[in-house]
């Protein structure tokens, strides 16, 4: 992560959306099928419907949604303009996790988890940024196997170890990204057999899609 001017910020941002996929922020599903997945790993400005799910599963969709419109983060926003778009990503970060959990600590967990990971505001087509988040998923369950994002992590820790096994196929790292794919099997197995359908639901889609991206 680094300390960049407002300008250079747009100009990075541009460059990358030009000659890679490999951004933090994802474009909204295009694929109504990835809408619930990628609302899941990227976050709620992923556009979803929840009326195009059975009754069960829209319950679920439609709670997700109003956790995450309903956070606050606590987090100072920085008065420094090259610091506002990663305090934009940590927020992002927090609301992805208070959603996933009606635990009244949720909040107070995500705020210490995002500040402990802090994730990059972009990534630039390599396999550092999504391995870090994938690494810090697996020990955080480790660490914490009854807190309030247990049932998720198993979901992020496979999407981010497929995006970052599909960065070392960029990066030409054969035996990296064959280790990468098979931590992504490994927890989405976690994932596949939650007691959440909303969990259970999106890592049906992630076995199936195996792409860190939707299709267009």
């Amino acid at each position: 992560m680094r300390s960049m001017t407002t300008r250079a910020i747009i100009v990075s941002a541009t460059a990358l959306l030009a000659v890679s996929p490999w951004v933090l922020f994802a474009q909204p599903a295009a694929n109504p099928a990835d809408a619930l997945l990628d609302v899941l790993v990227w976050g709620t400005h992923i556009r979803i419907d929840p009326a195009a799910y059975p009754p069960v599963l829209r319950t679920e969709v439609e709670r997700h949604l109003r956790r995450s419109r309903a956070y606050r983060s606590k987090r100072p926003e920085p008065a420094d303009a090259g610091l506002q778009m990663v305090h934009a990503a940590q927020v992002r970060y927090e609301r992805r996790l208070v959603a996933v959990s009606n635990d009244p600590s949720a909040p107070a967990f995500a705020a210490a988890y995002v500040t402990r990971l802090r994730p990059c505001y972009e990534w630039e087509g390599y396999h550092d940024c999504p391995e870090r988040e994938a690494r810090f998923a697996d020990a955080y369950q480790a660490s914490h196997p009854d807190g309030p994002f247990s049932s998720y992590l198993p979901l992020l820790a496979a999407h981010r170890w497929l995006c970052t096994a599909e960065a070392y196929d960029y990066e030409k790292r054969a035996e990296d990204a064959a280790r990468s794919r098979e931590a992504y099997e490994q927890r989405l197995i976690a994932a596949r057999r939650s007691t959440r359908v909303l969990i259970r639901t999106a890592a049906e889609r992630l076995a199936t899609r195996r792409r860190c991206f939707g299709s267009d």
